[in-house]
């Protein structure tokens, strides 16, 4: 399944149960033949923030194949140092998974 169908069934899961669920946009912008990124992105920031329960959520999403780049483990390692709630989520299950141990 592709990176985009997985982060959409989690999305639908999420807010079918009340989360306020924001997608980030980390992708750079294709301007003619190059690809610009936003200097001000915060490379490496999860797919998706979730509130849900009164609870922080950052979530990465990937394909079953994918891999964290370094600027994203860095990333994870930062929000859990901080006592926050990362999921590097392959499916929907992960997901749900992750939420029922809280």
């Amino acid at each position: 399944m592709l990176e985009k169908d997985i982060q959409l069934q989690i999305i639908h899961y999420l807010k079918a149960r009340g989360a306020v669920v924001g997608k980030t946009k980390t992708m750079g912008v294709k301007r003619g033949r190059s690809f610009c990124f936003d200097p001000y992105t915060f490379r490496g920031f999860p797919d998706l923030c979730v509130f849900i329960k009164h609870k922080f959520y950052f979530i990465e999403v990937k394909a079953e194949k994918g891999v964290q780049s370094p600027e994203q483990k860095e990333f994870q390692r930062l929000a859990e140092d901080a006592g926050l709630t990362y999921i590097l989520a392959r499916s929907l299950d992960d997901v749900i998974n992750a939420l029922g141990k809280d």
